[in-house]
């Protein structure tokens, strides 16, 4: 079953709190867990704020352990602004949050090969070779 938007007659899911066109609230806004405030209006999701500050966390000191939830929580906060479950209000700190995450994990993972390797190539000169 699917639901028309008042706005742009867009059809969607049935599950859809938000058209999926123009993200305008379909149809009549009631409390639930999902979108739990008070008055029943939905509440912006916080998984793009936390994916945007693990990805700062990851770039600046955790690389991938901070860097491959930022990505996680990232793809999952696109996934339902997608479809519709989430507005589109925070789309831009979910897509920070996934890129940097995935470019913060890329990065150190370098980082971490070229230490490795650099360790290697100096433990293999001696100081003592003329």
């Amino acid at each position: 079953m699917t639901k028309p938007c008042s706005k742009c007659h867009q059809l969607n899911p049935a599950e859809a709190a938000f058209c999926l066109n123009c993200a305008s609230p379909i149809g009549p806004i009631a409390p639930s867990p999902q979108f739990g405030g008070p008055t029943g209006a939905p509440t912006p999701s916080q998984k793009g704020l936390i994916s945007l500050i693990l990805a700062i966390v990851a770039l600046v000191c955790c690389g991938p352990f901070a860097g491959i939830p930022a990505a996680i929580l990232g793809w999952m906060e696109l996934d339902s602004i997608k479809n519709g479950r989430s507005p589109a209000d925070n789309k831009w700190m979910a897509m920070v949050g996934l890129w940097g995450g995935i470019a913060s994990t890329v990065l150190h993972i370098i980082g971490y090969v070229l230490y490795v390797m650099l360790g290697m190539l100096s433990a293999m000169s001696s100081p003592y070779d003329y």
